[in-house]
């Protein structure tokens, strides 16, 4: 089974410009933006930090997240020959020290699967939330990275796509016991 991947574009029309936000897109829907994109080095390194899901997406539990970071950089890789490495400084408020160190060993597990280095959980500095973690690290372009990436990517583009089916159907069956239970009324 194939799923097709999400579209990445910028804030205008045309093809992107790095340093731009990146818009993501699933269809024609949109899921989600990438701060600007910090480029350093001549172009030669990315730092990705601050993704927000469209509110309507994180509001459904899609569970956009992994499938996000790994398109960003799948499609830094493809479209920008000359950057060598992304970093990542990735962090999200949460309330719960448990739930917040959670999302940082998934997120940890994620890089790690795609062969990211210097892997670092730490709280994030001045944070009044007790689950607030940053996890950072260090991904280098080279053909085993890029292996990891593509395999890590077909996954879960494969998870969203059963997610998304399951979402439907269970969407569809709210609307027709919707219907059904008017009818008996």
């Amino acid at each position: 089974m194939s799923f097709a991947k999400l579209r990445i574009t910028g804030p205008r029309p045309g093809p992107y410009v790095l340093g731009e936000p990146m818009h993501l897109f699933d269809g024609d829907v949109q899921v989600g933006t990438l701060d600007p994109v910090v480029v350093a080095d001549g172009g030669t390194l990315v730092h990705i930090e601050h993704f927000r899901a469209v509110h309507t997406v994180s509001h459904r539990k899609r569970e956009i997240g992994k499938l996000a970071l790994l398109e960003m950089v799948a499609f830094i890789a493809e479209t920008f020959s000359n950057v060598q490495i992304v970093t990542f400084s990735l962090s999200r408020a949460i309330n719960s020290y448990g739930d917040g160190m959670k999302l940082a060993g998934a997120r940890s597990e994620l890089l790690y699967r795609i062969g990211a280095k210097n892997i670092v959980i730490a709280p994030k500095p001045d944070s009044f939330e007790v689950g607030h973690f940053m996890v950072s690290a260090v991904w280098e372009y080279n053909p085993s990275n890029l292996a990891a990436l593509t395999e890590a990517l077909e996954s879960e583009r494969e998870a969203y796509g059963l997610r998304e089916a399951a979402a439907a159907e269970s969407e569809e069956r709210q609307d027709n016991s919707s219907w059904i239970k008017k009818l008996f009324r």
